[in-house]
């Protein structure tokens, strides 16, 4: 029954060091998105429809706001 209770402590210790290295890992890491980005993102429509030929609402943004792609590709924004 000893043996167990090394075990559990053992795990738990691991999980805890582990899980602290990433906690500071995360933050030291951490990427700054682009203001612009985020405000075009906040525009559209977050239906991920995929119809302008992005996967989703967030890379055609980006596309947007860094390749100078057209804002009318998108066709939830085109109905308002």
């Amino acid at each position: 029954m000893n043996a167990i209770w090394i075990a559990v402590a053992a795990v738990s210790l691991l999980g805890l060091a582990f899980g602290a290295i990433l906690g500071y890992a995360s933050r030291r890491f951490a990427v700054e998105d682009d203001p612009v980005v985020e405000k075009i993102d906040e525009i559209l429509p977050q239906s991920q429809c995929g119809q302008c030929g992005y996967p989703g609402c967030r890379p055609y943004a980006e596309a947007i706001s860094c390749n100078g792609e057209k804002i009318n590709r998108c066709a939830q924004v085109a109905k308002l």
